[in-house]
């Protein structure tokens, strides 16, 4: 990736209404058509393709039809003995039956634990630590492998390896681990190997402990990728003691080749040189790590809707990164209000959308006494939410 980027950024520079039914009534209709459905669904299975497993995983667990079979395509028991008993373990610690379905749809085998052998131990350990039940359940709801994997040899070294490194709460650890099961679950030699080489490198510590809790994974790279792609983004003109670079290096390390070519072809898409992306890049490197569904909308509201030039939103790629429906659309709305009524004739689109609430509303709002640009703004942002 790293060299990808080179090439093209050396090449550039070279030149180149609705009536309820009464709800028992409801509730009645809702279960039969759910059970015609279960039954319908389920006739047309083959009788290789493990019913029982499937009606389980729709009566009990509260699977689609669609997703049931899914699941049942990793994980098949003709009793529902082993099944009953881990559903009733969680749901006694305090889990939702979304979380539960979460659980089951990620780790399907969970559901042939023994849950005295299995989960009491780790549940034990867990709940040790600083952190409450309903976050951990959170969490284990969201990435359960490391209820599939040894608490001794893995899950306790890995939890006190991961805190030593990065000298975090018990909480932070378990928010890592959401992002990233490496953290429990296997040997971090490597990701200690990389940490290291950034400390060396004079990274401020608080901003790698925060990159290493929100963004593990791209410290679980190949050592010697993992140096290189980090010195060129320091030959990019990234200092190590400011944020960007660790951002710059995530995108380097994150983003593949064809993905990269993607976003690099939206934005073009939209106007932008070969040039603008990659100066882009320099000033917010964040940008290249949007999803090109945002970078579509966000640049398609500004220069359709507002008719604002691309080429000023490549010199402020930081308007890219905020929300279209809680932040630029309720924000533009005042703008407009403000223009057509004239009461201002000349503003700065990044000082807009930049400010903070506060400061937007002192600049924009309250100097103008008008009852209607804060209903404006504020109905606006209601509906967003």
């Amino acid at each position: 990736m790293f060299y990808y980027f080179c090439k093209t950024l050396i090449s550039i520079r070279g030149g180149i209404t609705r009536i309820s039914p009464a709800p028992l009534y409801l509730s009645f209709i809702q279960n039969c058509a759910v059970s015609s459905l279960s039954v319908r669904f389920i006739s047309k299975i083959p009788s290789n393709e493990r019913p029982f497993t499937v009606s389980y995983l729709i009566n009990s667990c509260g699977f689609s039809p669609e997703s049931a079979l899914s699941v049942s395509k990793r994980i098949h028991f003709e009793s529902s003995e082993r099944p009953d008993s881990v559903i009733c373990f969680f749901k006694n610690h305090g889990f939702s039956q979304s979380q539960i379905r979460n659980l089951i749809r990620r780790r399907p085998r969970l559901l042939l634990a023994n849950p005295d052998k299995t989960f009491v131990p780790k549940f034990q350990f867990f709940r040790s630590k600083t952190i409450s039940s309903s976050e951990l359940n959170m969490i284990l709801s969201s990435n359960p492998h490391a209820l599939e994997c040894d608490l001794d040899n893995r899950i306790v070294p890995g939890f006190n390896f991961f805190k030593d490194l990065t000298q975090c709460s018990d909480y932070k650890v378990f928010l890592a681990y959401k992002n990233c099961s490496s953290i429990l679950t296997r040997n971090l030699f490597i990701m200690a190997r990389n940490i290291s080489f950034l400390r060396e490198k004079g990274v401020p510590e608080s901003m790698l402990v925060n990159k290493l809790i929100v963004h593990p994974r791209i410290f679980a790279v190949n050592p010697e990728k993992f140096r290189t792609t980090a010195e060129g983004v320091e030959k990019l003109g990234f200092d190590p003691l400011k944020q960007y670079f660790l951002i710059a290096l995530q995108a380097l390390i994150q983003i593949s080749k064809s993905t990269w070519e993607r976003k690099f072809n939206v934005f073009k898409q939209w106007g932008w040189s070969d040039e603008d992306v990659i100066s882009a890049f320099e000033k917010y490197p964040r940008c290249m790590i949007f999803s090109e569904h945002k970078i579509t909308a966000n640049m398609d509201f500004f220069v359709n809707t507002m008719g604002w030039k691309s080429s000023r939103i490549a010199d402020h790629p930081v308007v890219l990164s905020y929300s279209l429906e809680k932040r630029i659309i309720p924000r533009c709305l005042v703008l407009k209000a403000l223009l057509s009524r004239g009461l201002i004739e000349e503003y700065s689109f990044c000082t807009l959308l930049v400010n903070t609430e506060k400061q937007f509303l002192r600049r924009f709002v309250t100097p103008f006494q008008d009852p209607f640009l804060l209903k404006l703004y504020v109905e606006k942002q209601a509906i967003s939410d």
